[in-house]
């Protein structure tokens, strides 16, 4: 024991007290005192036949008066400074409680580990207390632990946009009728033009990784207005801390200065390894606060996604994807993926990074040919993207066999009838072996009735803005002037407007489109 109380300190006395009032189990243990499990588990070791039989970890009650002696020598002990704020905002914490019980279940290959409904509640009331919130405007950089919803239910008249990859939790937000601006977005690929530049205050929780960290904070510096602020929540186990150094760099790197940290200030139901614990970073960008363009799709702990995985697809997919495109026209084939000189094949006519396609498609030449795309570390979300992405006579995207699109007939007519106006679908399952599947789209003939004229000019241009790519579409396939078409857009634009009023198709989360499709369809004469 003295070993340990010598490595770890003050926690490794709040442990051994706790464990003398009740008894514990390791999860909590680690959770309330932000204790790594690895330590909890020393000091269990440490206590060995004093720990008492059962279940329930805690100390023989013959043992207790000894320990109590021996360590609770607290002299000062700093009251939690949110304590009173919480205590007086019951029907918060219990309606975030509800909120977070309902909410889509964590995604491990995203490194979702969800925070406590008290952390979501403590992260508002700290905004609250410490910047006027009304009339203001917070980005959530992902926000699996909706603290966008528990600011939003403490702050009504707070503006809140949340940017996320993950589709369920974007459609989720929005059925909370909180005002939420649901944004979607891949941030290795950029943040969506809807959210930039537009926020005073930007809070994330990324990915535990250096370049996780980097890569959000960047997307949080492009989302601020001048002077705004950034809270990060980031936590790593005092055991490496060369794990927290090395992110700690991150902030000079990006001229971002540490204006104050909160120690443990977040508690998550997970992330054991680290105390269940992250610290509360408020940062201040300088005048010269920047992107250093990370775009490495590794960027997880976990999956194909993680640091150490490759993302890259096999060569026979590789092969067997360029030959897709290329059909039986054996068309020239633009070639995109994460990694460079990933795809081979003789119809290969070149490369596009798959962050350019995402962001600003295909070039006007390759559109006559065909595009193959290598989406092997899809998290769910790409493919539906890529085929509003892509203008060409063929697409064909390389997906895991396990693809959320794929995986039923239910799921696959879904897709298929969302861009039927654009493309035909073809659903290659276990190809070229079994952990992979290839989608071959075709494009679909030019539509002959009007709603669907509209819908495909939308379609087909997916990077523009929404309502003015509609309004143009209605001025060139329905002859009607500027004035009279915009007045039309906004007329049948679903209620209650979301991204559609200034974003683009791609930004708009999966959710919304189908009603979008069906009132561009309907805006026609």
């Amino acid at each position: 024991m003295a070993k340990v109380i010598s490595e770890h300190g003050r926690p490794v006395h709040e442990v051994v007290l706790a464990l003398g009032e009740r008894g514990w189990t390791l999860a909590d243990l680690v959770r309330t005192f932000a204790v790594p499990r690895r330590t909890v588990e020393e000091v269990l070791a440490a206590l060995g036949e004093d720990l008492a039989p059962g279940e329930a970890l805690r100390i023989r009650a013959d043992r207790v008066p000894e320990y109590r002696q021996r360590f609770d020598r607290r002299t000062t002990g700093l009251a939690d400074p949110l304590g009173p704020a919480l205590a007086a905002v019951p029907d918060l914490l219990a309606e975030v409680t509800r909120v977070r019980a309902s909410a889509p279940p964590p995604r491990r290959a995203l490194d979702h580990v969800a925070a406590t409904p008290e952390t979501a509640v403590r992260r508002a009331l700290w905004l609250d207390a410490h910047f006027d919130l009304d009339g203001a405007h917070l980005l959530c950089v992902g926000d699996h632990d909706l603290t966008a919803a528990a600011t939003c239910l403490l702050r009504p008249t707070l503006t809140a946009t949340v940017v996320d990859v993950d589709e369920r939790l974007l459609a989720y937000i929005d059925s909370l009728g909180l005002g939420i601006r649901c944004v979607f977005g891949d941030l290795r690929f950029g943040l969506p033009a809807a959210a930039a530049g537009r926020a005073a205050l930007a809070f994330t929780d990324p990915p535990y990784t250096p370049d996780g960290i980097g890569l959000f904070l960047e997307r949080a510096i492009e989302g601020l207005t001048p002077g705004g602020r950034i809270l990060l929540a980031y936590g790593y186990s005092p055991r490496t801390p060369a794990l927290g150094l090395a992110v700690q760099r991150t902030f000079g790197e990006l001229e971002l200065a540490v204006q104050a940290q909160w120690p443990a200030f977040s508690r998550y139901d997970g992330a054991q390894a680290i105390g269940s614990a992250s610290d509360l970073y408020l940062l201040l960008p300088t005048s010269k606060a920047h992107r250093k363009g990370r775009a490495k799709p590794t960027i997880y702990t976990h999956g194909e996604q993680s640091a150490e995985a490759s993302s890259a697809a096999p060569a026979a997919v590789a092969t067997a994807l360029v030959a897709a495109a290329a059909g039986p026209d054996r068309l020239p084939v633009l070639g995109a993926a994460p990694t460079p000189g990933a795809l081979r094949g003789p119809e290969l006519s070149g490369e596009r990074a798959l962050g350019a396609l995402w962001t600003g498609g295909v070039p006007g030449p390759a559109r006559a040919g065909a595009v193959a795309v290598d989406a092997s570390a899809d998290p769910g979300s790409w493919l539906l993207r890529i085929l509003l992405a892509v203008d060409a006579r063929r697409l064909a995207v390389a997906v895991g066999n396990n693809h959320p699109d794929l995986a039923d007939a239910a799921g696959q007519q879904a897709l298929a009838e969302l861009v039927a106006p654009k493309w035909a679908l073809r659903f290659r399952r276990s190809t070229p072996g079994p952990t992979s599947a290839i989608v071959e789209a075709v494009a679909a003939p030019d539509p002959t009735d009007p709603g669907d004229r509209l819908v495909r000019h939308v379609l087909d241009r997916a990077h523009g803005r929404l309502t003015n790519v509609w309004r143009d579409a209605l001025t060139t396939h329905t002859g009607r002037a500027k004035p009279e078409a915009a007045a039309r857009v906004a007329e049948y634009l679903p209620a209650p407007a979301g991204i559609e009023a200034d974003g683009t198709l791609m930004e708009t989360p999966r959710h919304r489109l189908a009603p979008l499709i069906e009132a561009i369809r309907a805006s026609a004469p």
